[in-house]
């Protein structure tokens, strides 16, 4: 990964780069990594939408995105999220003080 890009297969079978925001794990689907990532697509002056997916890496730098289809999957992609954010969030009052 060069400046937190890579290039990805979209469903689809379209390619596209793609800024990693994070790669992680979700607590009860440890057999798959997951990727924040964005397009740099504007919702705001200070934001951009942001995507989650599965990550398959099929080797040699080939990445495929996969959709999190299952309910209960996406509810403990959310919560790992929001565990992450809170914990950061915690870190940095500590850092503060």
């Amino acid at each position: 990964m060069e400046d937190n890009k890579i290039v990805l297969t979209t469903p689809d079978n379209r390619k596209i780069e793609v800024e990693v925001l994070d790669i992680f794990n979700v607590i009860g689907y440890e057999d798959k990594d997951y990727i924040m990532y964005t397009l740099g697509e504007k919702v705001d002056e200070e934001n951009e939408k942001v995507y989650i997916s599965i990550l398959k890496d099929h080797g040699n730098n080939n990445f495929e995105l996969v959709s999190i289809v299952d309910e209960q999957e996406w509810e403990a992609v959310q919560k790992a999220i929001q565990e992450e954010i809170a914990y950061e969030d915690y870190e940095e009052a500590i850092n503060n003080e």
